[in-house]
């Protein structure tokens, strides 16, 4: 971010913003999909008699509170990949039309050049 706040731009490609944001959403899985931080362990349905110890030491470490505060730093993460990715792609846009405009360029030459050479006589060079 301090890169792109003087400069203006960046020097990621794109595969390297595409493997960032593969891994913040990787992570993004981890905490939310496949970690049985926020459900009840399998353990509990078998023993109620430990679910209040559970709970207590959920409350005491704010497991709710510091996932939620995880999540909200993957997201200002992905705001500023999905950022970089936007820039990325208007910098190969306006490449793309720099090439159009001088292929365009190209072919009003190579016209130009058949057009002399039809319709110019030679006799007038001479």
């Amino acid at each position: 971010p301090e890169r792109l706040a003087l400069t203006g731009s960046t020097n990621l490609s794109d595969a390297q913003v595409s493997r960032m944001i593969g891994r913040i959403f990787t992570e993004s899985m981890q905490v939310n999909l496949y970690s049985e931080i926020l459900d009840s362990p399998n353990f509990l349905w078998e023993n109620d008699a430990y679910e209040p110890a559970y709970v207590g030491l959920r409350a005491h470490l704010d497991v709710p509170d510091r996932v939620e505060l995880l999540n909200k730093r993957l997201d200002i993460l992905k705001e500023l990949l999905d950022v970089l990715n936007t820039q990325l792609s208007n910098r190969h846009s306006s490449r793309l039309e720099v090439i159009v405009i001088w292929l365009i360029v190209a072919e009003i030459v190579v016209t130009l050049c058949v057009f002399i050479a039809e319709h110019v006589s030679p006799k007038r060079w001479l």
